[in-house]
């Protein structure tokens, strides 16, 4: 009897040593989800009629011309102009799209296509944009993301951004810039 209670014990002990380790673990926050966790900030174009709001790691920086030019680790650029289509010989904002990523793509070697055009539309905006890849003489592989944002509200007013990221950490990053 005493053999039998002993096998028993053998047998047992471990099983509920495994299942209270299993719970332990279970209970156990998990901080890489914590970590993860984005804060965020609010940034305006020049003209104060555009907010986005981006990771808190951004920092917007002064730069030429651009409307609002934002930078995350030197890895990730933001840049956005503002259009008054009234002003310009584009009348639309396919047209300054098209014709930003005319330019961009003439004036570089070895950029070409990497996702198609996409467009999301809702009841507030249309936003179309379309991504290249490539490698410029002073940058590594990237990938750059043309958009055009169309504002219901107002359709003579547009923003056209290009975003710049380095081409391994896209898929680590694509849906922040999203």
């Amino acid at each position: 009897m005493k053999n039998k209670l002993l096998k028993w014990f053998i047998i047992l002990l471990p099983a509920i040593a495994i299942l209270i380790f299993l719970t332990i673990v279970m209970l156990i926050p998990n901080k890489t989800a914590e970590e993860k966790k984005i804060k965020m900030k609010d940034v305006t174009t020049k003209d104060s009629r555009i907010t986005f709001s981006v990771d808190e790691n951004y920092k917007q920086e002064e730069k030429g011309e651009y409307d609002l030019y934002l930078v995350k680790n030197k890895l990730q650029i933001v840049t956005a102009f503002t259009y008054n289509l009234n002003e310009y010989e584009e009348k639309t904002a396919k047209e300054v799209l098209d014709k930003q990523v005319e330019h961009f793509t003439s004036t570089k070697k070895d950029i070409k296509l990497f996702k198609k055009e996409t467009i999301y539309d809702d009841e507030v905006k249309k936003i179309t944009k379309i991504e290249y890849s490539g490698k410029t003489d002073t940058s590594d592989e990237c990938v750059y993301i043309f958009s055009v944002i169309e504002f219901k509200n107002d359709p003579n007013y547009i923003a056209y951004l290009t975003e710049v990221i380095i081409k391994n950490q896209y898929e680590d990053h694509i849906g922040e810039m999203i």
